[in-house]
């Protein structure tokens, strides 16, 4: 795939964009910021976006005056109207494991990582770490008949170590996305 730096002026938004964005926008730019831009902006042989409008409306609010863009010229009008729609429905069918969820985001806390580029609410973040302190505390706890290296979790869960970290092993987790 080859990559090319545009000046932003030449990247077209697509009109009949069906998707709202502009929540987004403020988190994308954090991450631009933080980690830089990582993706870069689809457009077709006439420099309108395939995909990634949050993405260039992010750089327009960073101040940026180039952008990485990949040119689909190989795709038919037909084609990159279906991928505009694909890419961006795709992404909401993915789900979080909900039981290596927090175990990340607990390990880049710990980590000194501000936890609020990442584009989850304070009640989310909250939500998750609760459950990877609670694991943390529980490590500690009675280790019954398992053996050593185990700790018990209540009921629903168990925790064990795993090359290292303590890992959550749930039979019914239920954080809310």
């Amino acid at each position: 795939m080859k990559i090319e730096q545009w000046d932003i002026d030449r990247v077209k938004p697509y009109d009949k964009n069906p998707r709202r964005n502009d929540k987004a926008v403020e988190a994308v730019a954090k991450s631009i910021r933080e980690f830089g831009f990582r993706q870069p902006i689809v457009v077709d042989s006439g420099g309108v976006i395939v995909v990634g409008h949050t993405r260039y409306k992010a750089a327009l609010k960073l101040g940026l005056k180039t952008v990485p863009v990949h040119v689909a010229a190989d795709l038919s009008p037909q084609q990159a109207r279906a991928y505009r729609l694909a890419d961006n429905r795709t992404a909401e069918t993915a789900e979080w494991d909900v039981d290596l969820l927090p175990i990340e985001l607990g390990e880049l806390r710990g980590d000194g990582v501000d936890l609020k580029l990442l584009g989850f609410t304070d009640k989310e973040l909250a939500e998750y770490l609760k459950e990877f302190d609670t694991d943390l505390e529980d490590r500690e706890g009675d280790a019954g008949d398992r053996g050593p290296g185990w700790a018990s979790g209540g009921p629903d869960c168990s925790i064990k170590p795993s090359a290292g970290p303590w890992v959550r092993r749930s039979l019914s987790s239920s954080l809310p996305l």
